[in-house]
């Protein structure tokens, strides 16, 4: 789907559908809704006296038939909900319903008002930006491993979206330029979103961690390169703790690297690391069947910060230098699988033992971070893992759990979070945790929050892995990662949760 700008008067464009807007409380509509209302012969006004089907609600939609009084079939009119609550959530969600409605009804093209601009502090650039996210975020699906449907059966939405290009419609010709730039973010962000959606959607004998580097490969353009170590290249860096949770399953693990480099001097470095499980059985100790169905989720971390950097290397225009930094294995039950009672070295020399071999996804991000480290120096250190289970009984699948060693990072994302319409709740790193992990053979267990802040106790271990003074800030996205929840914006199932907020926090966006 394609999203342009043409200078127009809404009333005259010729498109299958036009999409104009609301807000709540309004009973007279003006501008350019207002337009379409006095050709319609004052039908949208009827509705909202009768105010029984639609009230200018965030998301809510109106779908009336032209009968031929406009160059479109029909108009669809979405509510923005209330003015003085204008910001991005509402923009995006107004967008991506809009879209939504248009798709129903199996339209190509489709014109479209821009919302919100010009109210409170939401400019051109940012509404297109917004307009373009919510609508590109509104009709993903995955129908990648779909065969042979040629029409929709009743009732289901079984074909890809039908929708080819959407127009939107300014009148003033200054400020096209802006709304195209507009478009241009939101449509980098929101298709690197719905990248790591079919990564996550897609099963694990497809996406592999050998998938996931050759994907980050073919990001690799621009100014961002890609590396990817093989498994005698981790074995010769000394990460231990990896490669012990790739030792059970039958793919050698990868551990990807990307970097986009500014022209100049970058003002700092930025390094965001992913968990990379394709597939977590839990080793030898083992998941039962009900919660092992979706664990080819678990590398939602690695597929966040890969297709961040496929943004990053379509946008460019950063001063700061990222990397992103991918380990990526399964963690599989196998005669050569990590034992509960098995002792690894880290690359830092720490050694870990092992009571939970389903506690991997630690194991693998303390190499990981360890690497980022000694290689990179970053002034920044971000990762973002479905690590805990602890997590999503704490919060649910509304927010993200976030911690770190720096206060600053920590506002930092999470305003980045609410921009982009994604939550993060801070959770402790209490040093009381630190009991927790004590071992009478290692360092460090892997596991030992014995039912007691496990997500915290997963936090403790990784600060484990973090040198004294490092800026550090650990994502816990277990909860929101995969949803059962339909929302116009985020389609039930993978969210790409994480891919938002990194773009957001590292451009500086702001949605309000």
């Amino acid at each position: 789907m394609k999203i342009t700008v043409e200078v127009g008067d809404i009333i005259q464009f010729k498109a299958d559908a036009l999409v104009v807007n609301l807000f709540e409380g309004v009973t007279q509509p003006g501008g350019g809704t207002g337009a379409v209302d006095k050709a319609l012969a004052g039908v949208i006004t009827e509705e909202l006296a009768q105010g029984k089907t639609f009230k200018g609600k965030v998301g809510e939609t109106l779908v009336l038939p032209t009968y031929g009084k406009l160059p479109a079939r029909y108009v669809v009119v979405v509510g923005l909900g209330k003015q003085a609550d204008c910001k991005g959530l509402q923009l995006r969600r107004a967008s991506a319903a809009a879209l939504r409605a248009c798709k129903k009804l199996r339209v190509k093209t489709v014109a479209t008002l821009l919302h919100g601009a010009g109210i409170g502090q939401v400019d051109s650039q940012v509404a297109s930006q917004l307009l373009t996210e919510g609508a590109l975020l509104g009709v993903y699906q995955f129908t990648l491993r779909k065969t042979g449907k040629t029409q929709p059966e009743e009732g289901t939405d079984a074909l890809k979206n039908p929708i080819e290009t959407v127009v939107i419609v300014e009148q003033d010709a200054a400020k096209k330029e802006k709304i195209a730039r507009g478009v241009a973010v939101g449509t980098a962000i929101a298709e690197a979103t719905n990248q790591a959606r079919d990564f996550v959607f897609d099963s694990a004998n497809y996406v592999t961690p050998a998938f996931l580097a050759e994907a980050a490969k073919k990001f690799a353009k621009g100014d961002v390169t890609c590396k990817v170590y093989e498994k005698a290249d981790i074995e010769k860096m000394g990460m231990g703790s990896f490669l012990s949770v790739s030792k059970g399953g039958g793919q050698d693990p990868k551990l990807i690297h990307l970097t986009y480099k500014p022209k100049g001097t970058p003002k700092k470095k930025v390094t965001i690391v992913g968990k990379g499980i394709t597939f977590d059985s839990g080793g030898l100790s083992l998941k039962p069947a009900s919660a092992m169905e979706l664990m080819k989720d678990d590398m939602t971390g690695a597929a966040v910060v890969i297709c961040t950097m496929k943004a990053i290397a379509e946008l460019g225009d950063l001063d700061i230098q990222v990397d992103a930094i991918a380990p990526s294995c399964e963690n599989m039950p196998s005669g050569s699988a990590n034992k509960p009672g098995d002792i690894v070295t880290a690359m830092n020399g720490k050694t870990i033992e092992i009571n939970n071999t389903d506690a991997e996804g630690r194991l693998i991000l303390a190499d990981a971070l360890v690497y980022a480290q000694k290689e990179i120096k970053p002034d920044e250190l971000i990762d973002l893992a479905t690590l805990t289970g602890a997590c999503i009984v704490a919060l649910g699948k509304e927010a993200s759990g976030i911690m770190g060693t720096d206060d600053g990072l920590i506002d930092g994302i999470r305003k980045a979070g609410e921009n982009a319409g994604e939550r993060y709740w801070p959770l402790p790193l209490f040093e009381e945790f630190k009991e927790m992990l004590k071992s009478e053979v290692a360092d460090i267990i892997n596991a030992g929050s014995k039912g007691q802040a496990g997500s915290s106790a997963g936090g403790i271990f990784l600060n484990e892995f973090v040198e004294e003074g490092q800026k550090w800030v650990h994502l816990d996205i277990a909860g929101p990662s995969y949803t059962d929840r339909d929302v116009p914006e985020v389609p039930k199932g993978a969210t790409g949760v994480g891919v938002r907020t990194l773009l957001y926090y590292l451009y500086g966006l702001n949605a309000v």
